[in-house]
């Protein structure tokens, strides 16, 4: 009997000293792996939504190589029960954080990055101040670096998240380069099939956004220019002198009209020399598919929407229902 008892002991002692190897080595892979082997210590963004669970924010830390095992990771969320404690948000790591400092900072939601939001319409020096609300930024800078390479009108709006440290080049970079995501294929091939440089799209969906309220209106919007255009009218828009003298104003003034500038389309036929704003993506579809009208003049009847005319009388006659509805 003394023999059994020794027997049951040593395998007991061998069983508690296999799981004590595992647990050290469960402990040295989460804690080492991967900062002991990292060197780079780029940081990686990760974004985890709401109603993600352990497992889809094991994967995209595994995709992107923070961790070393998806399971062993899950593991360690059952283990300080997490499972429910993983907040929603962008997060900023390195290859040099270990598991538990990543769950530590998924646990109480330390996000690390900021967050802007850049509404269709803006142009650059708007887009440089939303910025620079949020990010410590020099507005000049961008403005500057963002006119040098010609970026008005290219500067996608979207809400963006970008780390304390990004810089003026950076964020005119990030921004260009999700244009050139949302704009597809489909859309250059469209450009020709309407016979128009797609840089004149930009142009067109540029002022169309400036002038549409309803989304509805855009399409019709974009067919009263182009009717202008094949008849050799000037575009006439109030947007495009807004950009030229640099002003907000709900009225032009005659003397606003007069204003000398590449960009005033009372006073040159054709497009404008470039955009006057970053149009969204549903202003750039309305310029590559205009609706099939004839008209030629459109006014606001002040209430949201506009009025459409086909030639100059039945205009006038708009304008003077706005003005008896103004009295009223």
């Amino acid at each position: 009997m003394n023999w059994l008892y020794a027997r049951i002991i040593v395998v007991v002692f061998k069983r508690i000293k296999i799981v004590l190897s595992i647990g050290s080595m469960f402990f040295f892979v989460c804690y080492l792996y991967p900062s002991f082997f990292a060197i780079d210590n780029n940081r990686i963004l990760v974004t985890v939504n709401n109603g993600d669970s352990a497992s889809v924010v094991a994967s995209r830390l595994k995709n992107n190589g923070l961790v070393f095992s998806k399971k062993l990771f899950l593991c360690l969320v059952k283990i300080t029960k997490s499972q429910k404690k993983i907040k929603a948000g962008v997060y900023s790591f390195s290859k040099k954080n270990n598991m538990f400092e990543i769950l530590k900072k998924l646990n109480i939601g330390l996000c690390s990055v900021l967050r802007f939001t850049i509404p269709e319409g803006s142009n650059v020096k708007q887009t440089a101040e939303i910025i620079s609300k949020t990010v410590n930024i020099n507005k000049e800078k961008f403005i500057k670096i963002a006119k040098d390479k010609n970026m008005e009108g290219y500067l996608m709006p979207e809400t963006y998240f970008v780390t304390p440290v990004v810089n003026e080049e950076k964020l005119i970079e990030m921004m260009f380069s999700e244009f050139k995501k949302k704009i597809k294929q489909c859309m250059y091939e469209r450009a020709k099939e309407i016979n128009v440089d797609f840089k004149n799209i930009i142009i067109m969906a540029s002022i169309i956004e400036k002038e549409a309220i309803k989304s509805e209106e855009k399409p019709i919007i974009a067919s009263v220019f182009y009717n202008r255009l094949s008849k050799h009218i000037k575009l006439q828009s109030c947007a495009t002198v807004l950009y030229a003298i640099e002003r907000n104003k709900s009225k032009l003034t005659f003397k606003d009209t007069k204003f000398n500038s590449p960009y005033n389309t009372y006073m040159y036929f054709g497009f404008p020399p470039g955009p006057i704003c970053s149009p969204g993506i549903e202003s750039i579809k309305a310029a590559l598919y205009p609706a099939n009208t004839k008209n030629l003049f459109f006014v606001s009847d002040k209430r949201g929407r506009h009025l459409f005319a086909k030639n100059f009388d039945e205009h006038r006659k708009n304008i003077q229902s706005i003005e008896i509805l103004k009295i009223k």
